[in-house]
């Protein structure tokens, strides 16, 4: 049941940053999908990332996507980014990067990644008189325990030191600092 999901997770993430390059010609911020496997229902939600300047604090607001987990003793995480952005934001050395959507799937030993490359071709304008992107998305490619990126690598340490603190003083601490939070259900 849990690959379903990782990959439902993956495929929407795919076809909503599709449409919002085609409408915005933005991607979404990176963010974490939540599971606990050990639920009758294993979609907690999901964290976006607060906004961010680049370098050390891109660093530090990727990293700290992983409290919420950790505090939530999540047994596994779909992480998401746009890679160009993502690198393009921690000031990786290099002078141009892939486009490319990322999926990683991680539990607490191991992370797969699944890499969904486009070519971005300009677009028309959006409604906001913003120019748009129109993706060409080529096959993904599924890479198993990859070098990561270490913002990346630090989320996934964060979260695999469980932690004990408050749910709910966490999430309002993240909210207050910028982050999305959207629970699968409500009521937790």
């Amino acid at each position: 049941m849990t690959s379903v999901l990782v990959d439902e997770i993956a495929s929407s993430v795919v076809d909503a940053t599709d449409n919002l390059l085609r409408t915005t010609g933005f991607c979404p911020p990176p963010s974490v999908h939540i599971l606990a496997e050990d639920t009758d229902q294993p979609y907690v939600g999901f964290i976006s990332c607060r906004p961010y300047y680049r370098g050390a604090d891109a660093a530090a607001a990727i990293t700290g996507l992983g409290l919420l987990p950790s505090v939530l003793a999540a047994t596994r995480l779909v992480v998401t980014w746009e890679d160009h952005d993502l690198r393009t934001a921690l000031q990786v050395p290099g002078d141009t990067f892939p486009t490319a959507i990322v999926t990683l799937e991680a539990d607490q030993n191991n992370h797969t990644l699944l890499w969904h490359a486009f070519d971005a071709q300009p677009g028309p304008l959006s409604e906001a008189g913003v120019p748009t992107v129109q993706p060409h998305w080529q096959q993904s490619v599924r890479y198993a325990n990859p070098p990561l990126l270490e913002p990346i690598a630090a989320l996934l340490d964060l979260w695999r030191q469980a932690r004990r603190d408050d749910v709910e003083q966490t999430a309002s601490g993240l909210q207050q600092a910028g982050y999305t939070i959207r629970w699968a259900n409500p009521t937790t």
